[in-house]
């Protein structure tokens, strides 16, 4: 019969509901209240899940506090969170390293003031560079506030080797090289 009047058949069986319904003599119209999760979460215990692990995800939050994802995800919005990844730094300096580094920086710029060195050097570095990068981690952080950074594991996706070459005004040449 619904087919013939162009009703599909989810709509046929909302309208024999709501006509049984009526027909027993509930006239209420609201929809009753369902068992299921909750669809509301709070948002400062939120913020305190965020605070311990910024690298958390949206579906560990909502497994935590018994909720749907999505729920995690409109609540993140609304306390405007939002998820960057880190930055990558090369690697984690230790205080010796800082230290040996600003000593040589000092002896260079000594020695050019004196004569000119760096003028007359010209160097050569090799470094692999890779292009294929999955291995970034992010973390939840407010609007204006910095992701953080990680420091670079060693990685074994596709790579080329940069050799290039350099003296104190910029690049003298580059060459790229297949693994």
């Amino acid at each position: 019969m619904c087919e013939s009047l162009g009703i599909s058949t989810i709509s046929c069986d909302t309208v024999k509901v709501w006509f049984w319904k009526f027909k027993a003599g509930n006239f209420d119209i609201e929809d009753e209240p369902r068992s299921g999760r909750p669809i509301e979460v709070d948002c400062e215990q939120l913020k305190q899940i965020i605070d311990q692990d910024r690298n958390v995800s949206t579906r560990t939050i909502a497994l935590e506090l018994d909720v749907c994802q999505k729920t995690i995800v409109n609540a993140l919005k609304r306390i405007n969170v939002t998820f960057k990844l880190n930055h990558w730094v090369p690697q984690e300096l230790t205080a010796e390293d800082k230290r040996k580094r600003k000593a040589a920086c000092l002896v260079l710029l000594r020695d050019q003031r004196k004569e000119k060195i760096l003028d007359k050097i010209v160097t050569c570095d090799e470094k692999w560079v890779y292009y294929n990068n999955t291995n970034r981690k992010g973390g939840w952080s407010a609007p204006g506030e910095s992701a953080g950074s990680v420091a670079r594991r060693a990685l074994i996706n596709k790579k080329v080797l940069l050799c290039i070459w350099w003296d104190c005004r910029g690049i003298i040449y580059k060459e790229y090289l297949k693994s």
